[in-house]
């Protein structure tokens, strides 16, 4: 018989070739729906340790929003809305009020913060790839930990596309099965994700292990107070930790009854002299049986620069992350999906968000969205931020005493007729969109494309080697630059809270 591989190889070859142009294929309407792009190299595009992308990336929503619509640049607000002073050049936060003109969304954070040296103060940052591997959200925890006090990197998931260029932490896995909302078609069930739109089931023996960096922000990072695992106990589940590489000891038996176990805690006592003196107190804790299909942290305290864990067990179990924070003061948690529009986090049951709202709740929520929706040709986004605005309902049914901002799309630019780069149209009109949704909902807004520049912004930056060269995303020296931003606007808001309460 004659050997026809050679045909079956250069069939192959024309195959990848036609799938490769397709990339560059203009997106047109079938039946009133657009087309998406084609890009078979979405899935080994990654970033490099500077945060910059190594290959184009086209920003297609994987929540499947299209539409097309008439022109509405101009989106009328009506509600009623405060807008602190603030020094020229900056672009306030606008916080729409309720009815009565009462409420301002943003006071329970600003009040938070001076209750930091008390408490934990946390904040939730809702993204998409804009901020994966904690770009802006690194520096803006930083300096917020730096002003108000915190350490650790806040919620870590077990495993994300993310994890190998993240500068805030390492993180070792081994014996997990990774789901994420934008991977739908590899067996992800969405009624069994967390807040971050994810969860890992252990396969067999699973290990992990996560540090802070030293390098970046040194000890606020590297060395935190407290170890926090969530996860949900399947039958016979048994979860071993070990301090800093020391010896293993139980932090959750759902099966044989374990040994009580040991950590240190760093307390404040007083001298008969009332001076405040610091000690280390060794407490005993009883790791507790637990039914299956609850959502549960298990916390450990003391000096932990590395955390390690070894799953065994529990048949139905599925873990989300671990959060590494301090007794007290501020952390921030990074939740980015990349590809996203911000519809899937409506798909967390609501059960779900009650329970992590009562085992980790939020002062600030922050909702950064819009990248993966924007285009060129569209200018009506009212159907997008509809869904958005069912996201923010969402979220305020569990967290209803949480401070709700949303931060608009930054720049995304595209070159124009004349060779030079602009902003992309349909970025206004998602900003105009976005900020209507804010104020029909009532809650904060911030317009981060102003704040960054406004038109061609994202070119300067890119410019300044602070943005990728696909002239869509921000890398970690723009994170650090846009955080610096939002840290000052933050602050100028608790500078006119606190004269507005004094």
């Amino acid at each position: 018989m004659k050997n026809r591989k050679w045909q079956t190889f250069l069939l192959t070859l024309l195959v990848v070739a036609a799938l490769l142009a397709l990339f560059y294929l203009p997106r047109f309407n079938v039946m009133g729906a657009d087309t998406r792009r084609v890009n078979i190299l979405s899935d080994v595009q990654h970033r490099d340790k500077e945060g910059n992308i190594r290959a184009e990336v086209v920003a297609d929503s994987l929540d499947g929003y299209v539409e097309k619509g008439v022109d509405s640049a101009a989106i009328q607000v009506k509600q009623l809305t405060f807008v602190d002073s603030v020094p020229t050049g900056m672009t306030p936060i606008e916080d729409f009020a309720d009815v009565a003109g009462i409420h301002r969304e943003m006071d329970h954070f600003y009040a938070a913060l001076g209750e930091a040296g008390n408490r934990p103060v946390r904040v939730a940052y809702f993204g998409d790839s804009y901020i994966e591997g904690d770009i802006l959200t690194l520096d803006l925890r930083a300096l917020l930990q730096q002003k108000f006090g915190g350490r650790g990197a806040g919620f870590v998931e077990i495993d994300c596309v993310s994890s190998d260029f993240r500068r805030s932490v390492l993180t070792k896995r081994k014996g997990w099965n990774s789901y994420h909302a934008n991977e739908r078609g590899r067996g992800f069930k969405p009624d069994m994700q967390g807040p971050a739109g994810s969860y890992f089931i252990p396969s067999g023996t699973a290990t992990y292990e996560i540090r802070g960096q030293k390098s970046t922000y040194g000890h606020l990072l590297d060395t935190a107070e407290v170890a926090t695992v969530f996860f949900t106990p399947g039958d016979g589940l048994n979860i071993h930790y070990a301090l800093n590489g020391n010896t293993s000891n139980t932090l959750f038996s759902n099966g044989e009854e374990p040994e009580p176990t040991t950590y240190e805690e760093v307390v404040t006592v007083l001298d008969s002299d009332s001076v405040a003196h610091q000690k280390t107190v060794v407490r005993a804790v009883q790791p507790e049986q637990q039914a299956p299909g609850k959502v549960m942290a298990k916390t450990v305290r003391g000096r932990i620069g590395k955390f390690s864990l070894d799953v065994t067990g529990g048949r139905g179990s599925r873990f989300y992350g671990v959060a590494l924070d301090g007794h007290r003061g501020v952390a921030v948690d990074n939740f980015s999906m990349r590809g996203s529009g911000g519809q899937h986090l409506l798909k967390i049951p609501q059960t779900t968000l009650n329970s992590f709202a009562s085992l980790r709740p939020y002062d600030l929520i922050i909702l950064h969205f819009g990248l993966n929706v924007a285009s060129e040709k569209q200018k009506d986004y009212s159907a997008y931020v509809k869904q958005l605005g069912k996201v923010v309902e969402h979220l305020k049914a569990a967290y209803p005493h949480a401070s709700i901002l949303i931060v608009s799309m930054g720049d995304r630019d595209a070159r124009g007729a004349d060779g030079q780069m602009h902003t992309m149209g349909g970025v206004k009109e998602m900003v105009s969109y976005e900020r209507k949704m804010a104020s029909d909902h009532r809650v904060a807004f911030w317009n981060l494309y102003e704040a960054m520049g406004g038109d061609g912004s994202l070119a300067r930056m890119t410019a300044k080697k602070q943005a990728n060269l696909d002239y869509t995303h921000i890398n970690f020296a723009g994170g650090r630059y846009l955080a610096g931003l939002l840290f000052d606007v933050l602050m100028n808001g608790k500078t006119n809270y606190d004269q507005r309460t004094r």
